[in-house]
């Protein structure tokens, strides 16, 4: 077992090193707590009880032009070509939708 320990190390740091830079990011980066369900650090929100960092292209946005999926309506999709409907996020800190083309069939 003495002449594997040297690759469980590495294996582990491995491992460390690649979860550390995946999807949420760094959870501590915002530096603070949730508080009444909000973070007051632009580009975080809460994930019970702290605020993580965003990934999100919409909540860094100032306006819709600054990606072409982004929307406050159904509208902008169609003007831009990008989609016939606007869906928002469930975070109620991000003020904008992303376009994406939606079927429905109805039936009767």
């Amino acid at each position: 077992y003495l002449r594997l320990a040297p690759l469980a190390v590495i294996f582990f740091f491995a491992v460390i090193f690649a979860v550390k830079k995946t999807e949420g990011g760094d959870p501590f980066k915002c530096g603070e707590s949730c508080f009444a369900g909000k973070c007051y650090t632009p580009g975080c929100t809460c994930s019970r009880p702290i605020c993580k960092k965003n990934h999100i292209v919409a909540a860094e946005a100032k306006t819709v032009d600054d990606h072409h999926l982004l929307c406050k309506s159904h509208e902008d999709c169609f003007r831009k070509g990008t989609g016939n409907y606007c869906a928002f996020f469930p975070n109620t800190n991000i003020h904008y939708g992303w376009c994406f083309y939606a079927e429905s069939e109805g039936y009767m």
